[in-house]
């Protein structure tokens, strides 16, 4: 049988979820288990690690070099997510990502990002890319909070969770026919959670991006609410194309640095991905 897809959602300091849950995986010695694994924004990041047999790594990384200002500061409006630390001081220096590991990988990483002008979504795998750095860089470059559109081959790019936050769809088309789709959102999650003033504010300070990024800011998606709609019916589809492991509910939030919660959010993570490979989903049956 065919090996599945693995797919990761973003959602900035959610993700230290994810990251849990792929050290779940990576601690049963599925790192292996997968065709193919696709991620935009922090769950591209979060793939690469467990790609590259760091999975473990990657949850360190939350808790330890994400949970303070150096990375998120509110007060600092031009640069409130910090992605060139993210980047240039702890994916490169502090927890290394391993891109050797990673390139001799079995399994392609496939990474969305969305055209900063036209919102087109642009897979780079990691087989591929010249740069593996900037390619994470750029679908983690966060409109509004991070607000730079990163220069690949020509073109410019931002967050890819904007066009893809879950890229199920992707992964179907690279040949995939069946995934394990881990969210960093619960089911009932609409993409609506900022206020009328957030929004006002996320616009402003969303500065020199296209239309459709500001757009995206002060409305919920109609394409993520269908695709909700997909992964909660899975049980109902014969043959099943996904399983999912989404949080029921998650105290951690995009920007939120409190150890503490992202440490618990992490057990939370391990745990759910726990049970569905306990009761549901054996990858390679």
């Amino acid at each position: 049988m065919a090996k599945p897809a693995l797919v990761v959602q973003g959602g900035g300091m959610r993700g230290v979820y994810s990251i849990g849950a792929l050290a779940e995986l990576e601690s049963e010695g599925l790192r292996d288990a997968f065709s193919v694994v696709v991620g935009s924004s922090a769950g591209a990041i979060n793939g690469a690690y467990f790609l590259a047999g760091q999975a473990n790594v990657g949850e360190r990384i939350y808790v330890d070099d994400l949970s303070h200002k150096a990375f998120i500061n509110p007060a600092r409006l031009w640069k409130v997510v910090d992605v060139d630390y993210l980047i240039d001081e702890v994916v490169k220096e502090h927890y290394p990502l391993d891109v050797v590991a990673l390139k001799s990988a079995p399994a392609e990483l496939l990474t969305v990002l969305t055209d900063a002008e036209t919102g087109e979504a642009f897979v780079v795998s990691n087989r591929e890319a010249d740069d593996l750095h900037e390619v994470l860089r750029a679908t983690a470059a966060l409109p509004a909070l991070y607000n730079k559109r990163i220069p690949l081959g020509g073109r410019r790019y931002i967050d890819g969770g904007i066009v893809a936050p879950v890229p199920v769809d992707q992964a179907l088309e690279a040949g995939a026919t069946q995934a394990l789709v881990v969210m960093t959102r619960s089911f009932t999650f609409l993409q609506d959670d900022l206020g009328a003033a957030m929004k006002w504010l996320g616009r402003r300070l969303a500065r020199g991006q296209a239309d459709f990024v500001k757009e995206n800011i002060s409305r919920p998606s109609p394409h993520y609410a269908a695709l909700l709609q997909r992964l909660a019916a899975e049980h109902t589809v014969t043959p099943r194309v996904t399983w999912t492991v989404a949080p029921s509910e998650i105290r951690a939030d995009r920007t939120g640095i409190d150890a503490s919660v992202l440490a618990a959010t992490a057990r939370l993570g391990r745990s759910d991905m726990r049970a569905m490979l306990d009761q549901e989903f054996t990858p390679g049956q």
